[in-house]
Formats: C-alpha cells, sequence, structure tokens
C-alpha cells in the first residue's frame, strides 16, 4: 500500500466535488415546506433570567412558533464530557455568557424569524461577569455552577522535584498567557432536520466531529431513545476540533418536534463566535532549572485553564496540556498542576493541539532563556535535552518508539543553515 501512495500526488475524494459546487452543505439543503430557526440569546453574560416576553414576537406574521424552557420543562443539559449547558434559559435560572439561548422562534423565512427576535422582551438580574478566570477562583467570587468555580483539578510528580532544584546552577520564573484563539471554519454552523412522523426518527443534515457522541447527548437532553435520532453526515466546511460541540443540533429538534415541518437554522459569523467554543486561554507558570552545561534538572508548573461558561472539553484539553509541560525535552524531577476554571467567557474546548499548543509557547519560551542565560546555542541546548528512546514522559511514559526529536533538530540546522555553524 504504502508504495502505490508514498511520493505521489493523489486526487482528493471530494475535490472535484467542492470546485464545481456541486458538494452540498448545510445551507444548501432545502425542502418543501421548511421553514426557519433563529435563537434568542442572552442579554447579559451573567444573570438570573426575571422576565421572557414574548406575545408580541408571535404576533407578527410569518411566525410559527416560538418555543422557550417553559414549553419543555423535561430538558436535560447537555455537554461533550460533563452535561453542565442548558438547552434553554428559564424563568429563575442563571445565564452563564452570551451564547445561552432564552427562546427558539421558527417562522416561515429568515426575516421573519429575525424581526421576531427584536420583539423578544428580557428582563433580567445582573450579576458580577467574571472575566478572569484567577478571579474565578477566589474564595469570595460569585459561583457560576453550584459545585464552585474549579471544575477540576489535575496534577503531576516526577522525580524530586527539591533535588533537582538544588541540582541546578541557574533557575528561571516566568509567567506565560495565551489568548483564546476562534477556529474559523469557513462554514459557520448550520443544519436541517426533520421529523419522520411515521418512526418518529428525527433526522438531522448536520456536521459533527463525533457522530455517536452527538447522537447520544441529543437523545439524552431531550429524554429520547438514540434510535430516534439519525444525524446524515453532510459536507463539512471545516471543523478543528469546533464541531465537536453541540450547536444547531437540539434547537434544530426541538423545532421539528414543536412543528412537525422541516426547519432549517444557519449561524451568522457573529453569532458563531458568540456561541461556539475556542481554543483555551491559559496562564502558564513555570519554574525551571538546568546545570551550567545545558542540562534540565527540574521542571514546575502551574496552569490555569479558561473553559468559559461551560465544561465542553476542557477537563481533557487542560491535563493534556498539564502532560505536554516539558514539551520533547528530557527533565527527571517535574511537579504540575493544571486547574481548569468557569468564567462568563464564551466557553473553550477542543482545538488542533488539545492543549499542547498552549504550553509549546511556554516551555520553548523557557527554553531560549534557559540557553541565553547559560550562553549555550540554543539548538544545542535543544538537542542535548531531546527525548531518545527509553526517554519517560512528564507523566511516565516511556517511549519506545518514534523518537526522532534529536533528527528532527539536526536536520533543521543543517538545512537552515544555522548561524554560528553549530555541529551536533
Amino acid at each position: 500500500m504504502n508504495e502505490r501512495i508514498i511520493g505521489k500526488n493523489l486526487v482528493k475524494v471530494d475535490a472535484r466535488a467542492k470546485v464545481t459546487g456541486r458538494a452540498l452543505y448545510p445551507d444548501d439543503l432545502y425542502f418543501a415546506e421548511m421553514l426557519y430557526v433563529k435563537v434568542k440569546r442572552a442579554v447579559h453574560p451573567h444573570a438570573i433570567l426575571r422576565k421572557l416576553e414574548i406575545s408580541r414576537a408571535q404576533q407578527l406574521p410569518g411566525v410559527v412558533k416560538i418555543i422557550t424552557a417553559a414549553d419543555y420543562p423535561e430538558l436535560n443539559n447537555f455537554g461533550l464530557i460533563i452535561k453542565d449547558q442548558p438547552v434553554l434559559v428559564g424563568i429563575g435560572e442563571k445565564m452563564r455568557y452570551l451564547g445561552d439561548a432564552l427562546a427558539i422562534v421558527v417562522a416561515e423565512s429568515k426575516e421573519a424569524a429575525g424581526q421576531a427576535l427584536a420583539q423578544i422582551r428580557v428582563e433580567v438580574e445582573e450579576l458580577e461577569v467574571i472575566d478572569d478566570p484567577r478571579r474565578a477562583m477566589e474564595e469570595q467570587a460569585p459561583l457560576l455552577h453550584p459545585d464552585g468555580n474549579i471544575l477540576c483539578r489535575h496534577q503531576l510528580n516526577k522525580g524530586e522535584l527539591e533535588r533537582g532544584l538544588a541540582a541546578a546552577d541557574l533557575i528561571i520564573e516566568q509567567e506565560y498567557k495565551t489568548n483564546r484563539v476562534e477556529q474559523l471554519p469557513l462554514q459557520p454552523e448550520a443544519g436541517v432536520c426533520v421529523y419522520d412522523q411515521e418512526t418518529g426518527v428525527l433526522k438531522l443534515w448536520v456536521a459533527t466531529q463525533w457522530l455517536h457522541d452527538t447522537q447520544a447527548d441529543i437523545a439524552q437532553a431531550l429524554g429520547i431513545p438514540p434510535e430516534r435520532v439519525r444525524i446524515i453526515q453532510p459536507v463539512i466546511g471545516g471543523a478543528f476540533g469546533k464541531r465537536e460541540d453541540i450547536s444547531v443540533h437540539i434547537h434544530l429538534a426541538l423545532a421539528a418536534l414543536a412543528t412537525r415541518r422541516p426547519v432549517k437554522l444557519t449561524y451568522t459569523r457573529e453569532e458563531s463566535m458568540i456561541t461556539q467554543s475556542k481554543r483555551h486561554p491559559m496562564i502558564i507558570r513555570a519554574k525551571s532549572g538546568a546545570t551550567r552545561d545545558g542540562y534540565l534538572t527540574a521542571w514546575q508548573v502551574e496552569i490555569i485553564g479558561d473553559t468559559g461558561a461551560y465544561a465542553s472539553s476542557g477537563p481533557a484539553v487542560v491535563h493534556k496540556g498539564l502532560y505536554h509541560c516539558t514539551g520533547p525535552y528530557n527533565v527527571e524531577n517535574v511537579r504540575g498542576i493544571a486547574y481548569t476554571v468557569y468564567t462568563n467567557n464564551t466557553y473553550s474546548g477542543a482545538m488542533r493541539g488539545f492543549g499542547a499548543t498552549q504550553l509549546a509557547f511556554a516551555y520553548e519560551s523557557q527554553i531560549d532563556i534557559l540557553a541565553h542565560r547559560l550562553r549555550i546555542d540554543p539548538a544545542r541546548f535543544r538537542y542535548q535535552n531531546a527525548y531518545r528512546p527509553g526517554s519517560s514522559t512528564p507523566n511516565g511514559q516511556v517511549l519506545t518508539d518514534s523518537v526522532n526529536v534529536r533528527e528532527t533538530i539536526k536536520e533543521a540546522v543543517q538545512m537552515s543553515n544555522w548561524p554560528g555553524g553549530v555541529e551536533l
């Protein structure tokens, strides 16, 4: 198989359909008597919903149905790892970020649905907005969720940190911050749902990266068996981790159930930016020690990951970041702790790298600072500390296969005409 593939140009299986315009994305799908859905979102990132007035919106021409939490009191929360996100915020309940849904408008046209959104009146009791995870971790900070603002903690210990620090000729401590990053797939979240009245099956044409998990999450949120939810994967206009999360899925299903007609929901780019997951912003405090001849002896790290209003993939992403705290470099003595913290920001989830990307900024910066202070070429410093077969990671995994970091560094130095002519 490798002999036929490697080194040859191959036509991507879906390339022709995409470049000729024949590929069908969710927003390209149409059904007879199809209705259009829009969602009324939170008006404040942290508040209690006191009043939701929909009567004026209901009377507008073209409006078929407006769905609120009062119509479906049996709905269950949803979420990838932890079921902490409400389908709809009800009266007396808390909105935790601007993407929270208050009402679902179903209308004969997008225009009618948009006009109805503008006529929905919302009254709230505003609460302190927690946009900094360090504020969320304070003992007196308002609780965003009943069980506290620190969603979870993870720790790792390898070797003896104090012994490693004592052996170091140079110790540096730095704090690094990474920003929230939008995955920005070209296609915003979109989908179509048809309710089959003969079988009771909800058929959804909507993109997802975890098809069976999405099916199960929709079903448990609605309180129906998974076999009553069928997802038909259309062409996906980019994902990058963002489409692991529920977006239009459950609201489409509710609209189809309530009207018994095909329904379509397509986010605006603004709505996508506000409502859907981002790469986790992280605060990384690193303490690293090395000998004067450039060998790492100790590494200590504290990570604070802002998972936003809801968990999504947060516990896994921040945990993975902790395991990558030293990058591809040997350190015998490591200690780390990671906090995944709720805030009122748009929730954070999966994006390529899954926590390792944020940590790379920190550990590579530490390596550069150490090399500069020790007056050692940074390429040589990396080369002599890089993983080899038999090396162990901070969480104790022994590496036996595909350990070619040193070869990669050496090749990069040769190909780039690295200044100084360092030989490795």
